[in-house]
């Protein structure tokens, strides 16, 4: 990722997103709202160990390289920064703000908390992560990526090919020093976004060839896939050192899949079940904490638990809802404008 490699900017893609929509992404994003909803819903017990932790670590893991790497591709396209910045903000905000209303009404927060979401800077020291809202500490994460992005799209997107894997080895080595192996706070989570976002900046530059040898071969993706597994291990007794190889491992698993489109799991999880869970995987996030907070998710150990069937239902069943009734209308909003300046741009 030289500069030698930026014309690839402007020119065709030359990794197998040339083709255009990688079904295997969605169940990859599927893979990853289920392994988040099983961490939180679930018990996941292993000869007497817990590994809900590690779970929760794989599946956003898989999210945020999945966010990197599309965001990363859609700035190698250089969008206009309006168009960028709406269709982000228009995806994200409205779920959110309506989750954060309904969940205020019954559980009112202080100004700065409130302020703090809704600005999305919450996961920022001093954090003022609250339950049962706490895990939108990755949204945080997220639209803080996206202000980097519409920066870099507003100023000079060609140095993203310096800057993002500069980033993502800082941040990693800032990990090492700070023995930090798991958190929320943005410098210690960024990695995971930045390693996505330098495996697309890798599939449409000169080094796409040596990748596709090095993850095309036969067993790359199970391979892949045990790294990233014992990556994402979380150890509550002392420093586990995988951990700051988890972003990387991630990357390599998603770019095997890409790579081998034929392989057993990459058609397995392009399949439309994976496809449906990915397509209201946002809105799964957003709900599944505020309802399991409500009567679904109280009572003792074996009533909660006889409960998770129908929390599971309402949950897919707002998550529908948002996604399609709410979502889907912003989503468009958000296309409109982008035509719209597109046209206004060509008038001038």
């Amino acid at each position: 990722m030289t500069r030698a490699a930026e014309p690839a900017i402007a020119g065709p893609a030359a990794g197998p997103e040339a083709a255009g929509r990688q079904p295997v992404l969605d169940g990859v994003r599927a893979v990853s709202i289920l392994a988040v909803l099983w961490t939180h819903l679930f018990p996941l017990r292993v000869v007497g160990h817990s590994l809900n932790d590690s779970l929760g670590m794989f599946g956003m893991a898989l999210f945020f390289i999945l966010s990197g790497f599309l965001i990363t591709q859609q700035l190698l396209k250089r969008p206009p920064v309006g168009n960028f910045v709406a269709r982000r903000l228009l995806r994200v905000i409205p779920a959110a703000w309506i989750c954060l209303a309904v969940v205020w009404w019954f559980m009112p927060v202080s100004v700065d908390t409130a302020l703090s979401y809704l600005f999305f800077y919450a996961n920022l020291p001093p954090q003022r992560l609250v339950w049962p809202i706490d895990h939108f500490w990755s949204l945080c994460v997220e639209v803080q990526f996206y202000l980097l992005a519409a920066i870099l799209l507003w100023l000079r997107v060609r140095a993203i090919w310096w800057l993002f894997p500069a980033l993502l080895l800082g941040i990693t080595a800032l990990r090492v020093i700070n023995l930090s192996t798991t958190g929320s706070i943005t410098w210690f989570r960024a990695d995971d976004l930045l390693a996505g976002a330098c495996l697309a900046l890798l599939l449409q530059s000169r080094h796409v060839g040596t990748l596709r040898t090095a993850l095309g071969r036969p067993g790359a993706v199970p391979l892949t896939l045990a790294v990233l597994l014992a990556c994402s291990l979380v150890s509550s007794h002392s420093v586990y050192p995988l951990s700051f190889l988890r972003p990387y491992a991630a990357a390599a698993f998603v770019g095997a899949l890409l790579m081998q489109p034929r392989h057993w799991l990459s058609v397995r999880l392009g399949g439309p079940a994976f496809a449906y869970i990915a397509s209201v995987s946002y809105a799964l996030y957003v709900w599944h904490l505020p309802l399991a907070a409500t009567w679904l998710g109280s009572g003792d150990l074996w009533t909660k638990y006889l409960k998770r069937p129908l929390l599971l239902l309402v949950v897919f069943g707002i998550a529908h809802v948002s996604t399609f009734q709410i979502e889907r209308r912003f989503n468009e909003l958000a296309k409109r404008i982008g035509a719209g300046r597109g046209r206004r741009l060509k008038e001038v």
